[in-house]
């Protein structure tokens, strides 16, 4: 969940603890990571979004986006890092989702129905003063008319607040051609429930967050396929930062470069 522009006065550090979760966070990272175990593919590429309208921060802000998705033998890996303005003070936000298969560990099928696979999923959260740890399980699925569908059931911790909650992470993603125009509809949603103490300042209130991107291949319009996307991204969040009644509803301009 994007958090690394969140104004200083809702960071609060009254509750450092230590955690099973972050445990649990770093044997899967440690797993990801593996050297010996090869890697089957790496995708690469970088966004530009432009976009206006944007509530608690700079109205007008480009966002540059560097972002990494990995295959490898027993599972995957999504990495990203946000940089927020891209002029004047400028913030730093980025996540590692590492997975483990069962179906690829075991070498028998974790199948059933639409579901293509079980995994361990976690995710580490960082941004500039703060961290959060994600953990938990995952079940990809066959979804007819898309390339994947990815959901993700996870314990949130902050550190920083009293409690533990929950968090629903869905990602997909689906091809489509209209005429010679070849399609990307890809995107994310995030729904995380309350965390903290309700009526304090450290209150983190339900909130739900979507960025769905609709892109255009021009690249295999000039017979370099699958390298060049502009598009727009539709960036939602409803109680912004978990404050409540915040909301953000914007279009934004995007280039996306595969490198």
């Amino acid at each position: 969940m994007p958090g690394g522009w969140k104004p200083e006065t809702e960071r609060k550090m009254n509750y450092p603890r230590t955690t099973v979760y972050t445990i649990y966070l770093f044997l899967l990272v440690l797993l990801s990571s593996a050297p010996a175990v090869a890697q089957t593919w790496n995708v690469f590429n970088a966004q530009l979004l432009y976009g206006t309208g944007f509530e608690l921060e700079r109205e007008k802000a480009e966002t540059l986006t560097l972002e990494w998705i990995n295959g490898w033998a027993y599972g995957d890996n999504f990495a990203f890092m946000d940089i927020r303005p891209l002029r004047g003070n400028s913030s730093f936000y980025g996540e590692w989702s590492p997975r483990l298969s069962f179906s690829k560990i075991s070498g028998k099928a974790f199948s059933a129905g639409p579901v293509k696979d079980v995994l361990l999923s976690g995710t580490l959260e960082k941004g500039e003063g703060f961290a959060n740890y994600l953990v938990g399980g995952a079940m990809d699925l066959d979804v007819p008319g898309f390339n994947f569908v990815q959901t993700n059931g996870y314990l949130r911790e902050n550190p920083d607040l009293p409690g533990t909650t929950w968090q629903l992470t869905v990602v997909w993603n689906a091809t489509f051609e209209t005429g010679p125009a070849h399609w990307i509809f890809h995107g994310f949603f995030d729904w995380a429930g309350s965390e903290g103490e309700a009526g304090t300042s450290a209150y983190q209130k339900r909130n739900f967050i979507a960025q769905p991107q609709l892109l255009l291949d021009v690249g295999r319009l000039v017979k370099r396929q699958e390298r060049v996307y502009v598009g727009i991204e539709w960036w939602y969040w409803h109680n912004k930062f978990g404050i409540p009644g915040v909301e953000d509803s914007v279009v934004q301009a995007m280039i996306r470069v595969n490198l």
